[in-house]
């Protein structure tokens, strides 16, 4: 995972993750995907010993493991735990390694099963999906700022932060502006305004939210290019795409 650790050292971030009590919002689009750093935050949260939980209204527990294993990151059941909220219904037919540990059915039993869980990172991959099966933005911050409250809770003591990663377009765009005002970082991915470079995937800007003041802790604000490749993703200073840093 070393190809990450010039946005961390961008950020003066040393172990790699956000602050203890902090949310982070990623953005993405279809030309930029903000999902490239589920396997940082989940990486370096491993080697601070401490859990992750994973909850996708996008992919199934397999696509994770598979992206996860390319990427260098080595996971078990123990140290992920994986939500299923993409499809409801019986998995317990699914072999134990890639059977989800909770499926999100109704929404009070899985803040009653979260709030059971030890202080972990928690990531939201694709809540933004909510709206495409008929939530409205309300319900959908709502749910946010449950999982938001748990977390800031379980962090009393010990490490605990929440990721959320949503895909903006004209449909979600309302819903991304009421998630900064309630972050403490966003890190917003998107294409290059020069247009496609074959060294070059895109650009990443990282900037504080609206709920950043209340850390009182200096931050610089950041922009980065990166490259994918099929096993790592690559971050450099703008005119530097032949240099890992």
């Amino acid at each position: 995972m070393a190809t990450y650790k010039s946005l961390s050292a961008s950020l003066n971030w040393p172990t790699g993750q956000p602050p203890s009590r902090t949310t982070t919002l990623i953005t993405g689009t279809l030309s930029a995907e903000g999902s490239i750093l589920i396997p940082h935050f989940t990486n370096t949260t491993f080697e601070a010993q401490t859990p992750v939980i994973l909850i996708s209204f996008r992919h199934t527990y397999n696509h994770y493991m598979h992206i996860m294993r390319k990427m260098g990151v080595h996971t078990n059941r123990h140290n992920l735990q994986f939500v299923n909220a993409l499809a409801k219904g019986d998995f317990s037919n699914l072999p134990p390694a890639t059977r989800p540990h909770f499926t999100l059915n109704e929404w009070p039993e899985f803040f009653q099963w979260l709030s059971e869980q030890k202080p972990s990172m928690v990531i939201l991959d694709g809540v933004c999906g909510l709206l495409d099966v008929g939530h409205n933005v309300d319900s959908v911050l709502q749910f946010i700022g449950s999982c938001q409250r748990i977390v800031e809770e379980k962090a009393k003591d010990e490490y605990a932060a929440l990721v959320v990663n949503v895909f903006l377009d004209e449909f979600s765009e309302l819903l991304v502006r009421s998630l900064v005002r309630r972050a403490h970082f966003l890190f917003s991915f998107e294409g290059l305004a020069s247009g496609a470079s074959s060294g070059v995937s895109g650009q990443l800007t990282v900037v504080p939210g609206h709920l950043f003041c209340q850390l009182q802790k200096a931050f610089s604000p950041a922009l980065l290019h990166y490259r994918v490749s099929d096993t790592s993703v690559q971050f450099f200073s703008p005119g530097q795409s032949n240099t890992v840093l």
